[in-house]
């Protein structure tokens, strides 16, 4: 683990994001409604960070995100909710799902109601969604 002594580094120092965002998409992404948008991707450090990523808007507080898998080094798709949840009470995107190789399987997720239900679910958070502020976005 890097211990900082200097505060002056630690300024400059920043955690990587949670989520590494796609800024590009495919045909078919652009078929299935993705478009470009400008998100918050923020970390402790830079909390206003913002990226251009391949973006499926549901509502305000929901969006399916195309994101690099580190798992499997390769892209896939996240449906996100902006809230808050039990192990996180300050609000922030959770990943409510899977992630998928393929938009189709993320949608299909999302319209079978098969994301961030209420009664649980072993690996991801349920979250009271909340309205999300500029920066928040």
């Amino acid at each position: 683990m890097l211990k900082l002594k200097d505060s002056r580094a630690a300024r400059y120092w920043s955690p990587p994001p949670e989520f590494a965002y796609l800024g590009e998409m495919t045909d078919e992404d652009f078929t299935l409604g993705f478009r470009y948008r400008e998100i918050a991707s923020g970390t402790p450090v830079e909390p206003t960070r913002r990226v251009v990523a391949a973006v499926y808007y549901i509502d305000v507080s929901n969006r399916i995100v195309r994101i690099h898998d580190p798992i499997f080094n390769r892209p896939g798709y996240v449906h996100q909710c902006f809230g808050v949840c039990q192990r996180s009470k300050a609000p922030a995107w959770h990943a409510v799902q899977l992630t998928f190789p393929d938009a189709k399987m993320a949608l299909r997720s999302w319209i079978q109601g098969k994301d961030n239900r209420p009664d649980g679910d072993p690996l991801f958070p349920h979250v009271e969604g909340l309205l999300p502020t500029s920066t928040e976005y």
